[in-house]
């Protein structure tokens, strides 16, 4: 019976000790998670300016946001930056995975320098690419100009179409480098014995690539896939940073917009419309993780 009760008292004790280590993080996401939602989730049917009093409304904010060109063309231009993004971004991670898992010196470095901009403030990041695209003494219209490809400097970042390519770079560019390292970690996992004898059936490289190597680090590209798909759904800092959603809301996406409604200093906030917005983002968001997860299931 004693040693029952002790058994007892040393589980209660280690019992109590893990709750009590996990209790700051638990307050902390009741803080700045739980919290958060709820308020979201009230305001969407009130008018609220964060001054006087929230006036309940209804569904008015949905009735606007329906009617909002503004915030269709954000969606719009957010659907098109990821699309255009994964189309960039996860080939050249692959080329790039492939060629460092070859036999090639200096590959510590070239993994050291795709990194890099992972590790990389956004701030740090978004200012460089600022100077670079400078129509007065930027690198990239001095290239052009010493290659006879220009006569005059061009403002990237006041067209609306040069605007939007230079953000979809830079978003490839702060990122890639992550999936690279993480598609090369499934490529060396691939032991070498199956390639040697693929090669000694007669196997070409090309065939050996498409027949053994993608369907072998398939399950981790679904994963890497996933993860791009909703960081690029939720794509802020380099646009908010670089064009804050200029020229005439050419690269303005969901998260901009909806920042806007809260923190736009040059009028006043309305926070229960940004509430509204930020619901219908999620449920964006949150309907196209679904539908790629449901495919990937048909396709196991």
């Amino acid at each position: 019976m004693k040693k029952k009760k002790k058994m007892f008292g040393e589980w209660f004790e280690d019992v109590g000790i893990t709750y009590v280590m996990l209790l700051p993080n638990f307050i902390l996401f009741l803080a700045f998670v739980v919290y958060p939602i709820i308020w979201t989730l009230r305001y969407m049917m009130f008018d609220y300016n964060g001054v006087t009093a929230a006036k309940f409304t209804g569904i008015t904010n949905f009735i606007k946001a329906f009617h909002d060109a503004y915030w269709w063309n954000a969606v719009m231009n957010t659907l098109r930056i990821a699309g255009l993004k994964l189309l960039i971004e996860i080939p050249l991670a692959m080329i790039l995975a492939v060629l460092l898992n070859t036999k090639i010196k200096g590959k510590s470095f070239f993994r050291g320098a795709y990194f890099l901009p992972t590790v990389t403030s956004m701030a740090t990041m978004s200012l460089a690419f600022s100077f670079m695209f400078s129509p007065y003494n930027g690198i990239i219209n001095m290239l052009l100009k010493n290659w006879g490809l220009i006569s005059e400097n061009i403002s990237f970042l006041e067209n609306p179409t040069s605007a939007f390519i230079t953000v979809v770079i830079i978003s490839v560019w702060s990122v890639f480098g992550q999936n690279v390292l993480l598609i090369l970690s499934g490529l060396q996992n691939i032991p070498e014995e199956i390639y040697e004898s693929a090669a000694v059936d007669g196997a070409n490289k090309v065939h050996i690539f498409f027949k053994m190597t993608i369907p072998m680090i398939l399950p981790i590209f679904k994963i890497i896939l996933m993860l791009a798909i909703i960081g690029s759904l939720g794509i802020f800092d380099p646009i908010y940073l670089i064009t804050n959603g200029g020229p005439n809301h050419a690269t303005d996406v969901m998260a901009t917009n909806i920042y806007g409604y809260y923190f736009n200093t040059g009028s006043v906030p309305q926070y229960g419309y940004g509430a509204t917005l930020s619901f219908i983002s999620s449920i964006i968001i949150g309907i196209i993780t679904v539908l790629y997860m449901r495919l990937q299931k048909k396709e196991d």
